[in-house]
């Protein structure tokens, strides 16, 4: 198995030619960046914009899925490495159903938008009630990539070897995965200049517990996942890749160490993803239409 693991850690053939791996990833960076800041637009019209965008990359993973799932590629034809393998084509379908439904959610939003004329008024810093316009162009930027970067993930491990985009598609998602670190650290570094809110005061003593814990283990997360990715490629003599640039090896590939950093980032680190998310996503949706707490949106999205 770890023969399997260092094989399937990335590979250090060459680039695309004229590097169109590198020029996806930053084009897919630049649409996400667009996105996240009209989305957090003064402008109605162009919070519309930002809607739609996220929608239309939203439900095209999914349709992406689904192409994937109609071309037979998500029949997992490389030899499973871990216990949970055998589930990632199953996995990957249910994924695919979750975005095309949030995706055709967000058109829903986004004509819902269209009878609303109200300015968002915010300010650059973080506000007491609300998240600031950085905090929000930061948020929203991370939350597309990490989410995108899951079913990438996934579908990393299942390409066969001999496909010729193999390499390319491991540009572009190492690529995006240092991105999110590096927008965890600049977020964390705001929060030091820009403290921001506190809990809606309405909530129980478990309920902040509760999400302060989510807080916390989504930004293990966002950090966990990048860096463990990293030092997995490492170990297996394979570079990670940040756009242009190739990172170089910082120790000697070790067969034995490979295993449970492979084990982290493969197996342990999605499931508490999949477990903290949907808690986040839960929670949000329980606070505004079960407990009616009207700002519960108003700090991140309005």
């Amino acid at each position: 198995m770890t023969a399997k693991l260092i094989a399937n850690a990335g590979d250090n053939d060459h680039r695309m030619a004229y590097q169109a791996d590198s020029i996806a990833g930053v084009v897919i960076l630049a649409v996400v960046l667009f996105a996240a800041a009209w989305l957090n637009h003064a402008s109605p019209s162009r919070r519309i914009v930002g809607t739609f965008l996220t929608a239309a990359m939203t439900l095209g993973i999914g349709l992406m899925i689904g192409w994937l799932h109609l071309l037979g590629s998500l029949d997992n034809v490389r030899p499973p490495l871990l216990p949970t393998d055998e589930l990632k084509p199953l996995l990957m379908k249910l994924l695919g159903i979750a975005f095309t439904i949030s995706g055709l959610f967000l058109l829903l939003v986004t004509y819902w938008q269209t009878k609303r004329s109200d300015v968002l008024a915010l300010q650059t810093v973080n506000e007491s009630g609300r998240y600031g316009r950085v905090t929000r162009i930061i948020h929203w930027t991370t939350a597309i990539l990490f989410v995108a970067l899951i079913p990438m993930g996934i579908f990393t491990s299942m390409i066969p070897e001999d496909v010729w985009y193999r390499q390319g598609y491991y540009v572009v998602h190492k690529s995006l995965g240092l991105t999110v670190l590096l927008l965890v650290v600049l977020r964390l570094f705001w929060h030091r200049v820009s403290p921001t809110p506190g809990l809606d005061a309405g909530l129980k003593p478990w309920e902040r517990r509760s999400a302060h814990t989510a807080h916390v283990l989504l930004y293990i997360l966002m950090i966990g996942f990048p860096i463990t990715g990293f030092v997995m490629s490492t170990f297996g003599g394979k570079y990670s890749h940040f756009f242009f640039w190739d990172t170089p090896l910082f120790w000697a590939p070790d067969a034995d160490l490979i295993v449970p950093w492979a084990v982290l980032h493969k197996l342990a680190l999605p499931l508490m993803f999949y477990v903290t998310f949907a808690a986040h996503i839960a929670g949000s949706l329980k606070h505004q239409f079960v407990d009616k707490h009207d700002d519960a949106f108003k700090r991140m999205v309005t």
